[in-house]
């Protein structure tokens, strides 16, 4: 089975390590339009340069807690100009220079790596996510989306060429996994990005969105579980599936999301804490998902 998790951060982790248990191939499409911390630094000296925060924590959290690799990528400097960048994104600037392109800079890393699976960014170019708040106040770059209180819309600027890798492992995945992360700025922000939702709209797999254990102290702060499923209908991403965490299984099904586009619902625990979703309890919900799917 070929998996595809979309996204970025410790919910894109999560999913990956769980399609680990279930895929025989797993690939990982990061975004790269955040503004903020290291990656926002290293945007504002080169402006050509897509953000790497995201691809670089995807590499250390496949690496593993174990990994010594892993550790060093995620070192931060303590002292002088470097101070706060992570060691892993000067590694991965360097390598986009010496390869040209951030696609061929993380092939590079993976190998270097020997990970088994694949990690993508959603493009090789410079993105930056855009929105309007509900008073049609303009909102952008991802931390202004970020700590808006009400999110209307958000899009990606500039509309550049689609990275076809992406697009041809979206198409040709047997189960594709939005989520867990923060709605607009992570979920969307890579949905969002050239071509993919056109490829999320047109894949023969099953897509999955794994919704957040509680709401966001920022940008989805008031939103329940419906609102989230409209943001995404909203926005042209209409998943299959939709995986609510409860903290036991619930018999049938007490969601109706029909009316987005949704044709099965799961309501069971994803997380094994409360607090983060946990890789053992997501691998049977997503088992599941694509075994009913077809």
């Amino acid at each position: 089975m070929r998996a595809v998790a979309l996204g970025g951060g410790h919910g894109l982790a999560a999913s990956l390590e769980a399609l680990r248990v279930i895929a025989d191939e797993v690939t990982a499409i990061v975004g790269v339009a955040d503004n903020g911390g290291s990656s926002g630094r290293l945007r504002e000296l080169w402006h050509d340069c897509p953000a790497l925060g995201d691809a670089r924590l995807t590499v250390s959290n496949l690496l593993g807690p174990t990994s010594g690799f892993g550790e060093l990528l995620e070192y931060r400097f303590q002292t002088g100009e470097l101070a706060g960048h992570a060691l892993g994104n000067l590694v991965l600037f360097g390598l986009l220079e010496k390869t040209g392109s951030l696609e061929a800079a993380l092939q590079y890393l993976v190998t270097l790596g020997h990970l088994d699976a694949r990690v993508l960014p959603a493009s090789n170019a410079p993105l930056e996510l855009h929105g309007v708040d509900k008073s049609g106040v303009p909102l952008v770059g991802q931390l202004a989306v970020h700590w808006s209180p009400s999110v209307e819309r958000v899009w990606i600027v500039p509309d550049a060429p689609p990275l076809d890798e992406a697009i041809k492992e979206l198409m040709m995945a047997d189960l594709v996994v939005l989520g867990p992360g923060s709605l607009y700025t992570s979920v969307l922000a890579t949905a969002l990005s050239p071509g993919l939702t056109a490829a999320l709209a047109e894949t023969r797999g099953v897509v999955v969105f794994v919704t957040n254990l509680a709401p966001q102290e920022a940008e989805t702060r008031h939103y329940d579980e419906e609102m989230t499923i409209r943001a995404l209908f909203d926005h042209g991403i209409r998943p299959d599936v939709v995986l609510l965490h409860r903290a036991h299984q619930l018999d049938g099904v007490a969601s109706d999301f029909a009316k987005y586009g949704v044709v099965r619902v799961w309501e069971g625990p994803l997380s094994e804490d409360g607090v983060r979703h946990s890789p053992r309890a997501l691998a049977p919900a997503l088992d599941w998902a694509i075994r009913v799917s077809h």
